[in-house]
């Protein structure tokens, strides 16, 4: 076996790997009571046998008493922790957790009125089931959007949701697994990957994108206005290197998107303004960033208002099962230089309006309560050719009253809420 092929503690790590595909098949049962029962017995019994095989190589892993020790105290003063090895015992020696169902509901507005309420219900009732019980109170909102997310939690640990639960720990095991490997001098390991294929030895302290403990298939949408369902869809874009060739053949070279969110955003309309002019449009893109690294991004689709506010809480969903502390939104937007009023006193959105004008827009903001706006103006010729206007940028400190940020407030409360 080679250098490069070696793992320093193949069976503790395999235990790990073991639990990551345990949590995807834990994540996937997660409408099946009993089956999601099971895999979460198996999952809780996995992530503890990580630390049984890891202390059994104590005596090949230089230092082992010093940060193995370090990790011990850390993890008895860590809530989490300790309700994965109080849990692995209950399961073990007692009986299953005491897993309980409920429903959280969200309704949304506008960007302004929005709120949320938990209800429990019993965990095979129907989502028509309880959409009758929520809306038979008058007192209930009846407009706008509305989500359901089913959540499991356990009695012990009743104010975390079990996916979110069960994956902080496995960071904590992950980020451990990472030391020991550091200790024994082998940041690189040959383990190979599983199924399913996100099942790498790669080991992180942040949570894996893959881990996302708020998909769309456990959350299901109603427009009350117009008293249908929303689906959800999602479309994956391979990033390979012929795209990245052909991306820069036409719009010449790229800039990578890495940086604080805040100072990088002006680089970013640079080169959108440079894809507009040779595209006529831009789609819009929404980069997910922890630090000054990108962790991810997407493209959202608007087809109406109401999915608008849907989208972009979604979005704030992502950045929650991201642990992301910072986004970049570029979109094309309409504006226009003064404000308008119906007959009824209220303003008319820019979309609305015949001297609407178009701009590239990006908005940033972090956790940290950073913001910066930028804005790029531009025209049409008569025969469709784009002529960019002067950039004009912005950063502060403070939104409260800045209506451009209401399509990131979704975002913006996530953070503030914690």
């Amino acid at each position: 076996m080679t250098a490069k092929d070696s793992c320093p503690i193949p069976a503790a790590h395999k235990r790990l790997m073991d639990c990551h595909a345990m949590w995807h098949a834990m994540a996937d049962s997660y409408m099946q009571p009993e089956s999601f029962r099971m895999h979460l017995n198996s999952l809780m019994q996995g992530m503890r046998n990580v630390t049984f095989m890891l202390q059994k190589q104590k005596s090949t892993l230089p230092m082992f008493e010093e940060w193995y020790t370090e990790f011990q105290t850390a993890a008895k003063s860590n809530p989490l922790m300790r309700w994965s090895v109080n849990s692995r015992n209950r399961i073990v020696k007692e009986s299953d957790l005491e897993l309980l169902s409920k429903v959280k509901v969200r309704w949304v507005g506008d960007w302004e009125r929005r709120q949320e309420r938990v209800f429990s219900f019993p965990p095979r009732m129907s989502s028509k089931g309880i959409l009758a019980a929520i809306f038979s109170d008058p007192g209930n909102p009846q407009m706008g959007v509305v989500t359901i997310s089913r959540q499991w939690i356990d009695k012990a640990l009743p104010d975390r949701e079990i996916l979110k639960a069960t994956r902080g720990v496995f960071v904590n095991l992950s980020a451990l697994m990472h030391t020991a490997h550091t200790a024994a001098s082998s940041e690189a390991c040959g383990l190979s990957i599983r199924e399913p294929v996100c099942v790498t030895p790669d080991l992180a302290a942040e949570p894996l994108a893959c881990m996302d403990i708020n998909p769309g298939w456990l959350q299901e949408h109603l427009d009350l206005d117009a008293g249908r369902g929303i689906d959800e869809v999602t479309y994956l874009v391979e990033r390979t290197p012929e795209n990245s060739k052909r991306a820069e053949k036409r719009y010449g070279a790229t800039i990578k998107v890495k940086g604080d969110p805040i100072e990088v955003s002006a680089k970013i309309i640079e080169q959108a303004g440079k894809a507009l002019v040779r595209d006529k449009k831009h789609i819009p893109i929404i980069w997910f960033f922890r630090g000054d690294v990108v962790i991810d991004s997407m493209v959202p689709v608007f087809f109406d208002q109401n999915g608008k506010y849907l989208t972009m809480h979604r979005v704030a969903d992502r950045v929650e099962s991201l642990k992301a502390d910072g986004v970049i939104f570029l979109n094309e937007i309409w504006y226009a230089q003064d404000v308008k009023e119906d007959k009824d006193g209220k303003v008319i959105p820019a979309r609305d309006r015949r001297d609407r004008k178009e701009a590239l827009h990006i908005l940033a903001a972090t956790s940290r309560g950073e913001y910066a706006s930028v804005f790029t103006p531009f025209s049409r010729t008569l025969f469709g050719k784009i002529v960019l206007g002067e950039t004009i940028s912005e950063t502060m400190a403070d939104i409260s009253i800045d209506g451009q940020f209401n399509i990131l407030r979704p975002v913006i409360d996530r953070w503030r809420n914690g």
